[in-house]
């Protein structure tokens, strides 16, 4: 890799060695993925049939070894340079992307914000109108009735665009830090409106995600802001995070479930915190459980299988919830519903793909580029790779994705219908627009 373009992908300044995929897969996923196979299943409060076993488990480990591998080749940038090197054209691009004018980085305006927080806003109206026209099913919620929440139907294609949280997250924390233009105060009344309605959201509709998928893109956006003030004390304990992590998620998720929950199951538990995190346990084991049993009905160990189609995946997926497995904990799992999904044939040459993805996304996160707008839920995606395939497996990543490609397309428009000044060029890579200092070189420590 040349200086430039060293410089060029280390623009937003140190980071703590997670935030990196193949690392965080290899340092936190692989971890997780082993105390969760050893663990005593006996602790589930789920009444599902036993699946997952030590095949299950080596799958795993092989799934996480090929993302990490795929994710190091995204990351060292060899997938660009390969086509720089095919073609004089994209040589020139990537030199420019280095060296040029940052324009759509620069010129992408809060206004943006402000129409999304309008699209926002009228989604969670729609999604919420049962609970506004009818008050006292919010009490019902609130009072331990889960199953109202399950009387109210979405709206497809209009609902689901309350999912545009995560760009606007990304955004708000990416503006917040300066790498995006725009004086973003961190308490306002526009974040306060929207985590609050992600807070509400998360409660009525009993989707804790809900507000992960704020929060989470908010505060990787915000991170090399935060992290420029640091001192060595706080990075040390920032490095540490995916060991801290575990406790602070389980002091939410049981807060959350007092609210929810408790109620319902206090009679048969000593105490709250005893029932969080064996119910926290069984959400996650019960994914891999799922995805154990998957891979069995198919036949995935028994011999060569080709990609399932989602239909044929749906049915099996529904059988065995009508009589082996709980309803109530139905995550279909991460890393083995990709591998159901596209079989054993494929499996080796998929998961590479999708770690390559990862190591792409990461890229243009710390380079400060628009394309790393994708990376916030890409993160979210290895934060779940053991209950959900986030970027593959859920809708709820459309209307972000397709928000993000119309912003790339724009940005590749304006070099045609802008003229630059001669002798004025982009602020340099890593500065704040607001003054801020320019940030260090990205350090893997």
């Amino acid at each position: 890799m040349t200086a430039k373009s060293e410089a060029g992908v280390n623009a937003v300044g140190w980071l703590p060695w997670w935030c990196r995929p193949s690392l965080m897969l290899l340092g936190a996923s692989l971890p997780a993925l082993i105390i969760f196979s050893y663990s005593d299943s006996r602790q589930t409060l789920s009444k599902a049939q036993l699946f997952y076993g030590d095949r299950d488990f080596i799958l795993g480990i092989f799934a996480i070894l090929l993302l990490a591998a795929g994710a190091r080749i995204g990351e060292s940038g060899i997938i660009g340079q390969i086509g720089a090197a095919l073609s004089p054209r994209s040589r020139n691009r990537l030199e420019s992307s280095v060296i040029g004018p940052r324009l759509g980085e620069n010129l992408l305006s809060p206004r943006l914000d402000w129409f999304l927080m309008g699209v926002f806003l009228v989604a969670h109206l729609i999604f919420f109108r049962n609970f506004i026209l009818n008050p006292g099913l919010a009490m019902g919620v609130l009072g331990g009735n889960l199953e109202l929440k399950h009387t109210f139907k979405t709206i497809p294609g209009v609902t689901i665009w309350t999912q545009v949280s995560l760009l606007l997250g990304s955004l708000r924390g990416l503006r917040w830090a300066g790498i995006l233009p725009g004086k973003v105060k961190l308490i306002s009344w526009f974040h306060v409106l929207f985590f609050g309605t992600l807070f509400i959201r998360a409660i009525l509709w009993s989707e804790r995600l809900a507000l992960i998928e704020g929060a989470v893109p908010f505060f990787l956006g915000a991170l090399p802001r935060i992290v420029s003030n640091l001192g060595p004390r706080w990075r040390t304990i920032l490095r540490l995070v995916p060991i801290l992590l575990p406790a602070l998620l389980l002091v939410v998720f049981t807060a959350f479930e007092a609210l929810r929950s408790w109620q319902y199951y206090a009679g048969e538990h000593s105490n709250i915190f005893e029932f969080g995190w064996r119910r926290l346990y069984t959400y996650y084991f019960e994914a891999m459980n799922t995805g154990a049993a998957i891979l069995g009905t198919i036949g995935f160990y028994d011999g060569l299988t080709g990609p399932l189609s989602k239909a044929a995946y749906e049915q099996a997926y529904e059988g065995l919830y009508l009589g082996s497995l709980d309803v109530e904990y139905n995550n279909a799992s991460g890393i083995w519903y990709i591998a159901a999904r596209t079989g054993n044939l494929l499996f080796g040459p998929v998961f590479l793909m999708i770690g390559i993805w990862f190591g792409m996304t990461w890229r243009g996160y710390v380079a400060g580029r628009l394309f790393g707008l994708f990376y916030p839920f890409t993160f979210l995606g290895l934060m779940e790779i053991l209950r959900i395939a986030y970027w593959l497996g859920v809708n709820r990543v459309i209307p972000t994705t397709l928000a993000i490609i119309l912003i790339l397309c724009w940005a590749a428009t304006l070099k045609h219908r802008i003229r630059i000044r001669r002798g004025i060029e982009s602020p340099p890579l890593g500065t704040g627009h607001r003054g801020q200092p320019p940030l260090s070189l990205n350090q893997w420590r």
